[in-house]
């Protein structure tokens, strides 16, 4: 079975780089960018199976980033993981309400172990 494309896009160097590496110990193929931007090219042409990105980051905002990749035929159905570490229920449900399969969870309410079942889940 072929390996389910990852692509993380998040401007903290350090987290992207932990969940990259146990996303890989989970066989999963993983990509990671720093900015929307060059998050918004690297999904468009990796068509990965899920897209994992902080709200806030340079170039484009996440949910900029989502309305973006809704727009395009590939990335109207593809998984969504907002990531954020603010809490903004308002902004919250105003993604997972005008955009299916899209989540948006706050970092700290979730473990690395947690967010990688939730991931294997999603991907199931």
């Amino acid at each position: 079975m072929e390996a389910k494309k990852i692509l993380i896009i998040d401007d903290d160097l350090a987290f992207s780089e932990m969940l990259s590496e146990i996303l890989r110990d989970e066989e999963f193929e993983v990509t990671v960018t720093h900015d929307g931007v060059q998050g918004l090219q690297t999904a468009i042409t990796l068509q990965p199976d899920l897209v994992m990105c902080d709200v806030m980051m340079p170039g484009m905002t996440g949910v900029q980033l989502v309305q973006k990749l809704r727009a395009d035929s590939w990335g109207a159905t593809v998984p969504i993981i907002l990531l954020t570490n603010m809490t903004q229920p308002e902004l919250e449900n105003e993604i997972v309400e005008s955009s299916a399969h899209t989540e948006c969870l706050l970092k700290t309410d979730w473990t690395l172990d947690k967010l990688t079942e939730k991931i294997k889940s999603l991907l199931a």
